[in-house]
């Protein structure tokens, strides 16, 4: 116990150390600016409309500093002077005199986003509590405590300088701090996501979006209109440690506020409503198989489902029957019980909505893992809905590196029958064609086109996102950050990634459009649309890659997303009848 408390202390002096009282404080209209001295950037949130005019600007620096001059002029602390024509790739020079008589140089800068200041010595386990500062360009510093840790898995160990956060703010009484933020909901829980597997960095904000406002609501939407299943945040400029990270995604988390869950009840001590987080893709977390018997309810895992609500600190034990019958039914009813039960235990119309936007984005990721199943009062209906979580690996991107644009994720990449991990009330539900379920996919697939789901609107999303990094100086400083880019070994470019989605989407859509969400769905490999795979097929796939056909992904026989040589092997394979060994 000694020992851990020795422990704690010390990692509350060392945040406390790195978070800013060894630097120099300097505000500007009482706004702070944050300082990276090691890489030579100050940096300061204003307003957007303080951008391209002249600035009145009232200087103040502590003791730490004896003198201090910005664009060549001394300054006396309190001091106001005029900056003139403040914009995104403004970075006047700056000199700080310490006490010592040593000096500090470097430029400053500015953001119209919010920036973001902590440090601190992190784990993934334990909540280390720390100072935690919000500089926000059209209202006050917010200068709070929050306890903090890691979150995250594949960015945790390839990206350590885009690792994610998980926070809780506290007051002085380390009691719950709830802060209203970015005009978002008003708690005391937040996540912050580096975007490190995205060499773009927002394709999880602009997808979350998305969602937000194509999705369907939960069967539970009549008592919670105001439930959302996906994040909302704000982009933000970051320090950790004294050292500037870059761009950041602070977000409110899926938990059971954000979902709209009925409370449990302490009085009753009954269960009512219920969150989970799937850890990790596996059979179970697939619905492709289920425990003998209802798993204990006294452990916070079940087979890689993590209970988030009610959290086991306060309710032991637990409850995971709804799981438990959801799985026994995908993974153990025979077609007729599957069929007729299915509507009772899972949210079909979200789930609809879910496979369209899977297909459209490409998210072979989010089948098994990432992914929240949530039931709204337990005591009414173990029915299950979803949230969408880490959207990062979406848009023709492959968390594998260094081929973040490979093979598998181009446009003609076929989601459902490639892809070889998913859901399995999925797989039954499209197979068993369950209450016209492809035709109803279909019909949705064609509203959402006309709506969230148009080319145009979708990349509206992404030239809107960048534009404002772009004007906030956000863009250029992410670049500069990270290059390279720890993750992807490549330089951050975002007019290049931003090119790539520009060319990626259209041609999603088309396969999409005529290939997939169609009456008649066409069988790869069918060149000639006759039902039979046969040698007129085969010469169809040989024309295609010599160039005497157009390529089109009907020739794609393997699903690997290319056409070529191993296509041709599988055709003749399947037409004699011969199995390959293993």
């Amino acid at each position: 116990m000694l020992r851990y408390c020795i422990t704690l202390m010390l990692s509350m002096l060392l945040a406390v150390m790195a978070s800013s009282t060894a630097q120099a404080q300097i505000t500007l209209n009482g706004k702070r600016v944050v300082a990276d001295t090691g890489r030579g950037l100050w940096l300061c949130s204003i307003a957007e409309t303080d951008f391209g005019r002249e600035l009145p600007a009232q200087i103040t620096f502590d003791s730490t500093l004896v003198a201090l001059s910005i664009n060549g002029t001394d300054i006396t602390s309190g001091e106001t002077i005029v900056l003139s024509h403040i914009g995104p790739d403004t970075k006047l020079p700056l000199v700080a005199t310490r006490a010592d008589g040593s000096t500090v140089t470097g430029t400053l800068q500015f953001t119209f986003l919010p920036i973001i200041e902590f440090g601190g010595t992190f784990n993934k386990t334990t909540f280390v509590v720390v100072p935690f500062n919000i500089m926000r360009p059209d209202d006050e510093d917010i200068m709070a405590r929050a306890k903090v840790r890691y979150r995250g898995s594949l960015t945790y160990y390839n990206a350590p300088d885009k690792r994610g956060f998980h926070v809780k703010f506290i007051d002085d009484n380390d009691e719950k701090l709830d802060l209203k933020l970015f005009g978002l909901r008003n708690d005391n829980t937040w996540n912050l996501e580096g975007g490190g597997a995205d060499v773009m960095r927002i394709r999880n904000y602009v997808a979350a979006g998305l969602w937000n406002d194509m999705a369907v609501k939960p069967y539970y939407a009549d008592q919670e209109p105001k439930a959302l299943s996906a994040t909302r945040g704000q982009l933000v400029e970051m320090f950790l440690n004294g050292g500037y990270v870059g761009l950041y995604h602070m977000c409110e988390p899926i938990d059971r506020k954000q979902m709209k869950l009925k409370k449990y009840d302490p009085e009753t001590l009954v269960i009512h409503g219920q969150l989970w987080k799937s850890d990790n893709r596996s059979k179970y977390t697939l619905f492709d198989t289920v425990s003998a018997r209802v798993p204990n309810g006294n452990f916070a895992n079940y087979n890689y489902f993590e209970t988030k609500y009610p959290d086991l600190d306060e309710v032991k034990p637990t409850n995971y029957t709804a799981l438990y019958e959801l799985g026994k039914l995908c993974a153990l009813a025979d077609n007729e019980t599957f069929a007729a039960q299915i509507a009772d235990r899972l949210d079909l119309p979200v789930i609809i909505d879910y496979y369209i936007f899977c297909e459209a984005l490409l998210l072979f990721d989010n089948e098994g893992k990432n992914v929240y199943w949530a039931c709204y009062d337990r005591t009414l209906s173990e029915k299950l809905t979803l949230g969408v979580w880490d959207l990062d690996v979406s848009f023709g991107l492959d968390w594998r590196t260094p081929a973040i644009h490979s093979s598998r994720v181009r446009p003609w990449a076929d989601f459902l029958f490639w892809y070889g991990n998913h859901h399995r009330f999925l797989t039954r539900l499209y197979e068993l064609n369950v209450d016209n379920f492809r035709q109803k996919v279909n019909d949705r697939y064609r509203e959402l086109r006309q709506t969230e789901l148009n080319t145009e609107s979708i990349m509206e999303r992404f030239n809107t996102t960048l534009d404002m990094l772009k004007r906030s100086g956000t863009a250029a400083r992410e670049e500069w950050r990270h290059a390279p880019d720890l993750f992807s070994k490549q330089n951050i470019n975002f007019d290049q990634e931003l090119a790539y989605i520009a060319q990626w989407l259209p041609r999603r859509f088309d396969y999409l459009d005529n290939y997939v969400f169609v009456d008649k769905r066409v069988k790869r490999g069918d060149i000639n649309d006759d039902g039979v795979i046969d040698v007129v097929d085969l010469n169809g796939i040989i024309n295609m890659i010599l160039g005497f056909e157009e390529i089109t992904p009907i020739g794609d026989y393997d699903y690997s997303s290319n056409i070529d040589v191993s296509d041709i092997n599988k055709m003749i394979n399947d037409i004699l009848g011969i199995v390959p060994e293993e």
